[in-house]
């Protein structure tokens, strides 16, 4: 009866630890991608957190990008750009975004110059 116990006891612990591991993955360890903002840019808008709660006045972007192999990917994101919250200004067609980014969300951005991103990546942004 012990072991059935211990068993069980290590199963359970060998279960949660490939869940957390899977989970960490998939939320925190991201992919470079690269993309450029293209016309027509977004309207001013009232930004929402989860809970319908305003953040302030911002832009929703969404930015086509593509990985260093070409696969392309939608990646959306918010600039604020009044109220408490405000973290930016809004950006202009024909920034060039660096973006880290996991399955489930965009850990890192950054404005480069398209002289930045990788050579085989150029044309896809053009």
């Amino acid at each position: 009866m012990k072991k059935v116990i211990v068993l069980i006891g290590v199963l359970i612990l060998g279960v949660v630890g490939w869940k957390g591991w899977d989970y960490y993955q998939s939320t925190y360890v991201g992919k470079d991608y690269f993309g450029i903002l293209e016309a027509p840019l977004p309207e001013e808008t009232t930004i929402v957190d989860d809970s319908d709660r305003s953040l302030g006045q911002g832009y929703k972007y969404t930015v086509t990008a593509f990985d260093e192999d070409g696969n392309s990917r939608e990646l959306n994101f918010n600039i604020i750009v009044s109220g408490q919250n405000a973290n930016g200004s809004p950006y202009e067609a024909g920034t060039v975004f660096k973006f880290n980014a996991s399955d489930k969300r965009i850990i890192e951005k950054k404005v480069i110059s398209l002289d930045d991103v990788p050579k085989e990546i150029q044309p896809m942004l053009k």
